[in-house]
């Protein structure tokens, strides 16, 4: 009997584009925790279900090590928390004192203070991101729970980022063609008014 099509219409690219929206949900699960971190001024709404799964995947990161001593990973969770608390108290304060930001934004790095002429976009995409890795890769040695989860959590930093960029990117090309169809619409408009 041969293959009939789905009758729902599904088409490969449908599981290439559900694989995608898994891959980005685990880097943002994974760069959650150390987000709070290295930023500030986080939108009220951006703490989220990745941010609460990022919460949960730090102690359970400690069961890929069940013979290393899971102290110091235990110590950066209980800092998680406090971060936490922190990053949601200061949201609350700004939208209580009328300071308006995107309620989803990820927050503004703590590293535009010393790079000053940086932007912002290159400072979560590069420099947030290497900064974790390497912090990682010096605390491998003395703790290989730690700096392993700060390794994948500084790639997941670079994904997020990128696809955040990628994002941000299409949708101004969209409002740049609907802007040039706009043009193009008056145009005519003023074409038939002329006649």
């Amino acid at each position: 009997m041969p293959d009939q099509p789905d009758p729902k219409g599904w088409t490969p690219i449908q599981d290439a584009q559900q694989a995608a929206s898994i891959l980005v949900l685990a880097a943002q699960v994974m760069a959650a925790p150390v987000e709070v971190f290295l930023r500030t001024r986080f939108g009220r709404r951006y703490f989220g279900i990745p941010a609460f799964l990022g919460f949960l995947a730090v102690p359970m990161w400690m069961l890929f090590w069940p013979e290393e001593d899971h102290r110091p990973i235990f110590i950066f969770w209980l800092l998680l928390i406090v971060m936490q608390l922190r990053a949601r108290i200061e949201s609350a304060i700004m939208v209580a004192k009328g300071n308006l930001v995107h309620t989803r934004y990820n927050g503004w790095p703590r590293l535009a203070r010393v790079f000053k002429n940086t932007h912002e976009h290159k400072l979560k995409a590069n420099t947030e991101p290497a900064l974790v890795m390497l912090v990682g890769l010096c605390l491998l040695p003395l703790s290989a729970p730690l700096g392993s989860y700060l390794i994948v959590s500084g790639i997941s930093l670079g994904v997020v980022a990128g696809v955040i960029e990628s994002v941000e990117r299409n949708r101004a090309l969209s409002m740049h063609d609907a802007w040039l169809e706009q043009q193009d619409q008056a145009a005519r408009f003023r074409d038939l008014q002329d006649r």
